[in-house]
């Protein structure tokens, strides 16, 4: 495992400096590779191909969120740390942005990599390894080509594409060229990804071949299938156009269907054991995770939540959203307990926890910690509860502190592919009992929640009236399963369902656990009922949800003026 982070390292370090090699002035010293004398073996080009693992963000280092930046090193967190939307209050209040930015990692770093998978695929053939070896490196290349300009495409719409490696000094011409439509952008994607699936080695061949825990057929099914639902919703409830989004979601289908049939994969018994393993090789959920190792690569997930720190706790909304174990929502269910919390204790256990799905009472703590109120360890939450997912008991006192954190962290797994099966299959009217069944009644099984009986579909009084109680409970399912991993965000974005992060829309994203009456501190003390105000009423008066302007990220201004300066029409997104 050492000697796959060292590879990683030198591929960081390998991968910039064969790209600036374009011109007879960047000789390199007989002593260094430079392009023209580095593609002579299999190592090396395995070497490369690591350096694209860093775009892989994991549980980071808390410095930022992958919602807001890429910067292609791990240090952004998909998880916990991503608390845009409804379901954690941040210590500090999410808003949108109001003014273009003259940079952005998620504009320049996708293009580093898409250059990089564009050289990749143009010298391989010159690399001296048999045809099947070469395909397979092809395949790593469309992989990630694909990954990273779907992520281009999903944060800013119709972006330029190229699919070729240009010279930095003899292609300028070339380089230079105005936005392309998003929809033959996302085209592109999907064939990169069916070259993909059709070039890389099964995984019990990769396995041998190229190292456990590396890109394979089946992870490159995965992500077909991650994006392919993003595309098909998108294509639906964003453009209006019902082919295309038939088109995406049966390919979606497909992907989903080849991973759930390989027979390779199940769901841990433990809902939380993917989130807090110090080692998940061999996990039989996970298809892909990243791996962290005490003292050389680790992350800061566990001590933030285990820390003086303020944490993001998750919202009345969210814990509003888990069904009771009798699989009917809090509002129909004769098994909810309320919310009132033990006037001495703080303790939740017998009331907000009582007869509640699994995955909520291995999230949460069932003590709750506020301003004014912190538990016996000195920790408070923004909202009352306290995100215990994360933890392992194993972890040293210096282990648990950020950012020491070694446990791994899921990139590719089951429960997201059996989610994504199941949103597929209602969005194209083929959700039947048997598809329930093999996907989200497999999760509830171990959340320890009824099954959903799709000839009793409840009528959750909370329902949004535009949503059918069929794809309300799916879409629940998804959000419960994945919460703080990083999904929910660009789930509202792509259903147009950003009212949702609206307070005045949804007033109960801004509010956390119910506490004894005047017990709460600042800045936002309780409300008449009781419930935690994490932020104050000038806050909250910050989130202000603009449409359509905040469906499409702004182009920096500094590429603006370089596109613009070059003689090229490059117009900004609606609204910027």
């Amino acid at each position: 495992m050492k000697k796959i982070i060292k590879k990683i390292s030198l591929a960081v370090v390998v991968l910039p400096m064969l790209v600036a090699c374009n011109s007879w002035l960047d000789k390199q010293p007989l002593t260094q590779f430079s392009d023209t004398n580095y593609w002579t073996s299999e190592a090396n080009v395995k070497t490369f191909c690591m350096g694209f693992y860093s775009l892989f963000d994991g549980f980071g280092t808390g410095s930022s969120s992958s919602i807001s930046s890429n910067g292609g090193s791990g240090a952004e967190s998909d998880f916990y740390f991503t608390t845009f939307g409804d379901d954690q209050a941040n210590n500090a209040i999410d808003i949108f942005p109001t003014a273009a930015p003259a940079s952005a990692s998620t504009w320049s770093t996708p293009y580093t990599y898409i250059r990089l998978a564009n050289l990749l695929l143009a010298r391989i053939s010159e690399v001296p390894i048999s045809v099947t070896a070469q395909n397979h490196y092809r395949g790593i290349a469309y992989f990630f080509r694909a990954m990273e300009y779907y992520d281009l495409t999903r944060h800013y719409g119709d972006v330029p594409y190229e699919n070729k490696y240009l010279d930095q000094v003899a292609d300028t011409a070339a380089i230079w060229k105005s936005r392309t439509p998003r929809n033959t952008v996302m085209d592109s994607v999907l064939n990169d990804l069916n070259n993909a699936v059709a070039l890389l080695y099964p995984k019990s061949v990769a396995d041998t071949y190229t190292g456990v825990n590396t890109v394979n057929q089946d992870v490159a099914n995965v992500l077909k299938s991650r994006i392919c639902l993003y595309e098909g919703t998108y294509s639906k409830y964003q453009l209006g156009d019902n082919t295309r989004a038939t088109n995406y979601l049966t390919q979606c289908k497909t992907a989903s269907e080849a991973v759930m049939n390989t027979g390779t994969y199940a769901l841990n018994p433990d809902y939380r054991t993917v989130y807090s393993s110090l080692d998940l090789t061999g996990n039989k959920e996970t298809m892909l995770y990243r791996l962290y190792i005490d003292g050389i690569v680790t992350h800061s997930v566990v001590g933030y939540c285990n820390s003086s720190t303020i944490i993001s706790g998750l919202t009345k909304d969210a814990v509003d959203a888990f069904l009771c174990s009798d699989g009917q929502p809090i509002g129909l269910s004769s098994l909810y307990m309320g919310d009132t919390p033990n006037a001495s204790t703080l303790s939740i256990g017998q009331s907000t926890l009582k007869n509640r799905d699994k995955r909520l009472i291995e999230s949460v703590d069932s003590i709750l910690c506020y301003i004014n109120k912190s538990n016996s360890s000195g920790f408070t939450s923004t909202t009352g509860y306290r995100i215990s997912r994360f933890d392992n008991s194993t972890l040293t006192k210096t282990e648990i502190l950020a950012p020491n954190n070694p446990t791994d962290a899921p990139i590719f797994w089951l429960p997201e592919v059996l989610l994504n099966e199941a949103e597929a299959c209602v969005e194209l009217g083929s959700f039947t009992q048997t598809i329930a069944d093999n996907t989200i009644n497999k999760l509830r099984a171990r959340a320890g929640v009824a099954s959903l009986n799709v000839s009793n579909i409840p009528n959750d009084p909370k329902r949004d009236a535009d949503v059918s109680p069929l794809l309300w409970e799916v879409r629940r399912e998804r959000r419960v399963e994945l919460m703080m991993d990083g999904f929910r965000y660009w789930d509202l974005r792509r259903w147009a369902k950003l009212s949702y992060l609206d307070p005045t829309v949804k007033p109960d994203i801004f509010k956390g656990a119910k506490a004894p009456a005047g017990t709460a501190g600042s800045p936002g003390k309780q409300d008449p009922s009781g419930y935690i105000l994490p932020y104050s009423t000038t806050s909250v008066a910050k989130r202000v949800v603009t449409i359509p302007k905040c469906y499409l990220d702004p182009i920096p201004t500094g590429q603006l003026n370089l596109y613009q300066n070059a003689g090229i029409t490059f117009p900004q997104n609606p609204g910027w």
